[in-house]
């Protein structure tokens, strides 16, 4: 079958909608299918750029395909007779984060104006589609809530499990992924301020922004952490990521609301590491149980460096969490078989 995955696409962002919509594509075509990549742009800036790009998303031709699996805002507008949603977001900035410090419009007319027309296009394809499918039971409950729309959860796998393991448990915890205001890796940093023990920290990931990276060293700047805290702040290959996850005391993890559990998630406790998160982290909850998978702190540096602390002082928790997360990723049974017969079916 002829199928085009469809994702959004914004200039120098990678992150893990964009690393599922490659995945999807290649499991795809393992097992026999024409699958392509498709990549819709989109521009939220100006505000007026967001419906532009919605409406261009409506015009795309994707008559070729005989189908259509589509993923995030406002790529799954494309029109298609035979379309899939397997929904990873919508733009949140006009649902749960209108009103909130990373709500990034602006509360005037013009914002309004922008939020009723996005939250009326989803609304209306939402209610034509036969079923939908979402990331997360967060993501459906959000959809329940807003556009009043039922869907089924689909837990996306990783898209290469067997290249995390487990080396050792170093005096470092790692924070990876893509650097933004929202995925809160100024908490962690924030929180070296505070450790009593040697433990160090490694953000590891590009940032959205020039901003986001100067921020966090800013904050080693002033407060003196050259020596406990490492920025890469670049693009991380999959090879460099899965070094650092194997060799970590731990990942923290600490985005607001996500959601989704995360490829983060997934990826540390592929490596039998514990997670260090937030009570209003999100969807990360669902797997993330404290004293059991990880630890859920309030989000505060001081809360955030004592389960650090903790971590490098006791090693057999950090272990015995790791493991027990590990061990929760098989119960699950997350695979690519039965994504792909849901998507399909």
């Amino acid at each position: 079958m002829n199928i085009a995955v469809v994702n959004t696409w914004l200039p120098f962002v990678s992150g893990g909608a964009e690393q599922l919509a490659r995945a999807l594509r290649n499991q795809l075509r393992a097992r026999g299918h024409g699958a392509m990549l498709v990549k819709v742009p989109f521009r939220w800036h100006p505000p007026e750029a967001i419906v532009e790009s919605l409406f261009a998303a409506t015009l795309l031709d994707l008559s070729r395909f005989e189908r259509v699996i589509a993923l995030k805002f406002p790529a799954y507008l494309v029109s298609h007779p035979e379309k899939t949603v397997w929904l990873l977001h919508q733009f949140r900035q006009v649902y749960d984060l209108w009103g909130t410090p990373f709500q990034d419009l602006p509360n005037d007319a013009t914002g309004r104006r922008v939020r009723e027309i996005v939250t009326g296009a989803d609304t209306e394809l939402f209610a034509r589609l036969p079923k939908v499918f979402t990331n997360s039971q967060v993501t459906s409950d959000r959809l329940r809530r807003f556009n009043r729309r039922e869907s089924t959860v689909l837990l996306p796998p990783l898209p290469e499990p067997e290249r995390f393991r487990c080396v050792a448990y170093e005096d470092f915890v790692l924070s990876p992924g893509r650097i933004t205001n929202g995925k809160r890796q100024h908490l962690a940093v924030e929180a070296m301020r505070y450790v009593r023990t040697p433990v160090r920290l490694v953000v590891a990931g590009a940032g959205e922004s020039a901003e986001d990276i100067e921020r966090l060293r800013r904050i080693v700047r002033e407060h003196g952490l050259e020596s406990r805290v490492e920025i890469v702040g670049r693009f991380v290959s999959e090879e460099e990521k899965a070094d650092l996850h194997a060799r970590s005391l731990a990942c923290v993890y600490l985005p607001w609301d996500e959601d989704s559990y995360g490829y983060v998630t997934l990826e540390a406790f592929q490596s039998r590491k514990p997670v260090v998160t937030c009570w209003d982290s999100g969807g990360i909850l669902s797997l993330v149980e404290d004293e059991v998978t990880g630890l859920v702190m309030p989000p505060h540096p001081q809360d955030l460096a004592a389960a650090l602390d903790r971590l490098w002082t006791d090693r057999s928790l950090a272990v015995r969490l790791g493991e027990t997360g590990h061990r929760r990723l098989g119960d699950l049974h997350i695979g690519w078989d039965h994504v792909i017969a849901e998507l399909l079916g």
